[in-house]
């Protein structure tokens, strides 16, 4: 019993770490935002999607929340929900940022930034309607 007991508790913390390891593991880039990002999803399942790293405002009279990853260690940045950090993005103290806008709980819009092969910041749209745009928003 007590040999039992020792291997289901090993086998619940392998279960657990597993569940957080996997957190940390997902990676925002353009494929998985495209993949992922739907209209109509309900808080928690965006955070099943994306994770919970993520800060909070209130926008539009809804809610706000951004995504984002930081290319270098150590770098700092201020995670601002009133603007793009283009410069951050440019300079590469930032890969990506993502805010999600939701209305009632659930997500009605997608803004993805990130560096493009041509050095620029550009932007992934997903609108309410479910129509996208992908253009570039900087010099």
């Amino acid at each position: 019993m007590k040999k039992l007991l020792t291997t289901c508790l090993g086998f619940v913390v392998i279960i657990v770490f597993s569940s957080c390891a996997g957190e940390s593991s997902k990676t925002l880039d353009i494929d998985f935002i495209k993949e992922k990002a739907e209209i109509g999803l309900s808080m928690s399942e965006v955070e099943l999607a994306f994770g919970k790293n993520y800060i909070s405002g209130e926008a539009d009279g809804g809610k706000l929340w951004l995504y984002d990853t930081t290319n270098k260690e150590g770098a700092h940045y201020e995670r601002r929900l009133e603007a793009v950090a283009h410069e951050d993005i440019i300079d590469g103290n930032v890969v990506n940022q993502l805010f999600i806008n939701f209305q009632k709980e659930k997500a009605i819009m997608y803004s993805f930034f990130y560096k493009g092969d041509d050095g620029k910041v550009w932007e992934f749209v997903l609108n309410p309607d479910k129509s996208t745009i992908e253009i570039p928003v900087s010099q």
